[in-house]
């Protein structure tokens, strides 16, 4: 792979940037598709073991963990692979809301996100603003 076809100078990264969130990237990627295998077999395990009564609540309990933790790592997946997508066709970096670029630090902490700090804070704010009516009514 060729960084410096991926390089937009609209994101505001450098080729060594990209070549450490590519990594940080390709390796997140790697690992929850290792961890997805892994919990979709033990899913599977659990609900074909034979339990009598007693163990019933117990595994219940751990399918419902295990199936929200399937869920949670399949999203992850799909944002980290969207994210890799958009390196590879040079748009990487670049705020969806803004059309800014979303800055190295927060890339690095959050490699797949697809807001700056500024929209998702705003994002944020704007939300908070709605909830004293949602819990006006259900209150």
């Amino acid at each position: 792979m060729d960084l410096r076809t991926m390089v937009s100078p609209a994101s505001g990264l450098d080729q060594e940037q990209l070549a450490r969130l590519h990594e940080r990237l390709t390796a997140e990627r790697d690992t929850l598709t290792r961890r997805l295998k892994e919990r979709r077999g033990t899913l599977t395990g659990l609900s074909t073991r034979q339990a009598d009564d007693a163990d019933w609540a117990a595994d219940s309990a751990d399918q419902g963990l295990l199936a929200r933790l399937v869920d949670r790592d399949a999203k992850l997946l799909v944002e980290v692979e969207r994210a890799l997508r958009k390196l590879e066709a040079g748009s990487y970096g670049i705020c969806e809301a803004t059309g800014e670029p979303i800055g190295f630090e927060r890339l690095w902490a959050r490699p797949w996100t697809r807001l700056s700090l500024a929209a998702k804070e705003r994002r944020e704010r704007d939300d908070t603003t709605e909830a004293p009516e949602v819990l006006e009514k259900s209150g």
